[in-house]
This record gives C-alpha cells, structure tokens and sequence, in this order.
C-alpha cells in the first residue's frame, strides 16, 4: 500500500521574520550585561594594553629603520 505524503505548510515570509525578531527579542533579554564599573575597568584595560603595543612597535620601527638606514649606508 502506498504512503501518503504529508506536507508541512511553509509560513510565510512575514510569519518567519516576525518569529525571527520575537527569537532575538527573547534572546536578548536573556543577556547579562556588564555594570558601568565592569566596562570601565575593562576600558581601562584595553587602553594600557594598547599603550604597550604602540611602544613595542613604534621601538621596533625605529631599530629597524636604522638597522636599514646602517646598511644602506655600508652596502652603498
């Protein structure tokens, strides 16, 4: 005996989009977000980290141009 397919009905776009943003709405209020001292604190951090990289590659920069300054100069 042979089956019978049975479709499921496809919503439509409206109905999916609209599902979608009730998803994301439920999600976010689902999220714990940071206090204004945890954002503060982690600016700062973010800050300093920075700071020490500028440094680094700014020194390195600098020695290395005048490594290839040095050896423009020899190698003529």
């Amino acid at each position: 005996m042979a089956q019978q397919s049975v479709k499921a009905v496809k919503p439509s776009a409206w109905q999916r989009l609209m599902r979608y943003f009730g998803d994301v709405r439920a999600e976010l209020r689902r999220v714990v977000w940071p206090t204004r001292a945890e954002i503060i604190s982690s600016s700062w951090i973010v800050v300093i980290t920075l700071a020490i990289f500028i440094v680094l590659i700014a020194t390195f920069d600098f020695f290395s141009s005048q490594i290839i300054g040095f050896l423009a100069q020899v190698g003529g």
